[in-house]
This record gives C-alpha cells, structure tokens and sequence, in this order.
C-alpha cells in the first residue's frame, strides 16, 4: 500500500473563489484521494468571504486560530479558534473576520471540493477595468501595416512582428518614437504623429481578432451588474471604433483613452478616477492587462491585477511584479468574480 504523507508547509496556497486563501493539505491533487478533501482557508483581519455555496458537497469548518462571525443559511454565529461548524449541501455560507488575528480553519470537504461546485452569490469585485490591446482584442497586424507603410515612406526597411509588440503599451509618443528616433528628431514629433494616425485611419482594422472567451465574459460580467471599463493609452476614438468593430462596445459602461487621463498607465490616475467616479473601494476593483505596465498600473494604484500571458505579455513579468492571477485564458476571469 503507497502511504500519503503531507506537510501544509509545502502546499502553495491559492486564492479560490469565495476570496480565501486556501492550501490543500490533502485532495486528489496531492494524493490518491477518492471522495473527500482537506485543506486550511485563512481570511485576514477586516476580511470576509464571498457568500457561496457547495451543490454537491458537505462541509465541515474548524476554526485553528482567531475570531469572527459565520453566515449560515439565514443565521448569524459567533465562531472563535476550538469551534467546529457543519455547513450541509447547498447552504449558503460566509465568513467575516472581525478580529485582530488572521482566521485559520481546517476544512473537511465530502465530496472532495470542486472549484466548479462553488457558486458565489455575490460578486468579489464591483469594478473591472481592462487594458485594451493584447488583452481584449489583438490589434497588433493594424498597427504592424501601419509602421510598415511608414518605414516605405522614410526609406526604411520594415518590421518584424516582434518588434512592433514590444513598444506596444507605453503610448503613441513612446511608440514612433522606439520605431523612428530619427525621423521624430528631424521632423518632430507632431509631423511624425500625423503621418502615423493617417495611415492607421486607414489599417487599424486590418486583421483585427477578438481573443477567446473575451465576449462571454464580458456578457457574464455585464450579467452580473459589474461595472466594466476599459482603460488604454491609445486615443479613444481607435478604443471604441474597434469594440463597435468587434461587437464589445455595449458591455463597457466607460471607456479611457491617452487623451482622457492626466497621466497615463502606469500611473494610477485613470484607476483612481474610476474609484471616485464609480465610489468603490479598492478591494472591489480587479486591473485586467497583458503588459508590465498593466501590473505595474494595478500595483500603483493597490488593486487586485489579472495578467494574462496570451497577449502581448513579456513572462519575466512575473518574476518581478507576481500579480494576484495568472491566466492564460480570458475565460478564467469568471472563476474569480
């Protein structure tokens, strides 16, 4: 007989959907588990979870460690370290931690728990805001046209793929600027500007995909009265033609170019007007984007980030700014609002 020994140390802890952190001491993931799974959830100090249930699955909560209160179903508990609470299939649950300790508690699960057995009856955030290129639509062959017909006119020859993703997200200043350093410096950075928008008016289409998953989600969370917005460093008229083009421009309640913000990303100003304009809290807003300065936006401005690495996204990223989520696919957004 194989024996299943593990150690809650070595188990990496993940945030699931109630807004938990939660490690997996034992389940099928770590072990030759059948019906049933254990795992640890702590919830910091001011915290609560989401009210969720479990279709499928019983649970049993014991509390390890600090103190707070429990929804369960219709009432309201006391709970503190040493209690232990039954939470039958399909009751609705939650947490509020309203000590000074983190809350811990051991959680036994029968059926073993199941990310898709878990259905919030409350949504996590009240705000999304996107990026726009590389993480709702992928507009890069436009833009890509668009430097190419501009190298045929200066004499240069023209440019790899690689090359136009790369100076993409820092704003149109920065972009001709990356690409024809000597053109902007004889010309001017106007004239150059205008040469560029000229030809984009005619190409920014050009190829234009909506990356998958993107429309069901955003009709989720439409569904669901989040409040959506986009938030981009090119020039809006380009943001909202392209949803229009792309059939995802009724889903976003606002959307904020380079010209609508006094500094833009990554400066936390367009975040911080949203907050205002919308009176949210920051724990209520979630920053989706594929770039560094998506992330380092989100940081800034002390929000929740989703990084997506199917975009235009640069996975050194990681290392240095370690977003709250990592998804490689669009879809994914729904497990966590």
């Amino acid at each position: 007989m194989k024996i299943f020994k593990n150690s809650i140390g070595a188990q990496k802890p993940f945030v699931t959907k109630d807004g938990s952190v939660i490690r997996s001491i034992m389940d099928a993931s770590n072990a030759d588990v059948k019906n049933e799974s254990l795992a640890e959830a702590s919830l910091a100090p001011g915290l609560q979870t989401l009210k969720h249930i479990h279709k499928k699955s019983e649970e049993i909560y014991y509390f390890t460690q600090g103190s707070g209160s429990m929804l369960l179903g219709d009432e309201k508990i006391i709970v503190k370290a040493g209690d232990a609470v039954l939470i039958p299939q399909g009751t609705p649950h939650k947490i509020f931690n309203t000590g000074k300790k983190t809350i811990r508690l051991l959680c036994a699960c029968a059926p073993a728990y199941s990310h898709y057995d878990t259905f919030t009856l409350e949504n996590r955030y009240r705000l999304a805001i996107f990026d726009f290129d590389g993480t709702l639509v992928d507009s890069v062959t436009g833009i890509w046209k668009t430097a190419d017909d501009m190298a045929s006119q200066f004499g240069m020859k023209g440019f790899e793929r690689g090359e136009i993703v790369a100076s993409i997200g820092t704003g149109l200043d920065s972009f001709v600027n990356d690409l024809f350093p000597r053109q902007v410096k004889e010309l001017g950075m106007e004239k150059v500007l205008k040469i560029y928008r000229k030809s984009y008016d005619v190409n920014y289409i050009e190829g234009l995909k909506v990356f998958k998953n993107v429309k069901k989600t955003l009709a989720l969370l439409y569904a669901k009265g989040m409040t959506l917005a986009i938030v981009s460093n090119k020039l809006k008229k380009y943001v909202d033609n392209i949803c229009k083009e792309a059939g995802i421009f009724d889903y976003f309640d606002v959307t904020l170019g380079s010209e609508d913000v006094i500094r833009m990303k990554p400066d936390p100003y367009a975040v911080y007007h949203l907050m205002k304009k919308y009176r949210v809290k920051k724990r209520e807003i979630i920053f989706v984007g594929d770039s560094q300065y998506d992330v380092e936006t989100a940081k800034n401005a002390g929000v929740d980030c989703v990084y997506l690495t199917y975009g235009y996204a640069d996975k050194n990223v990681l290392k240095k700014f370690k977003p709250a989520f990592v998804f490689d696919d669009f879809g994914k957004i729904r497990d966590i609002v």
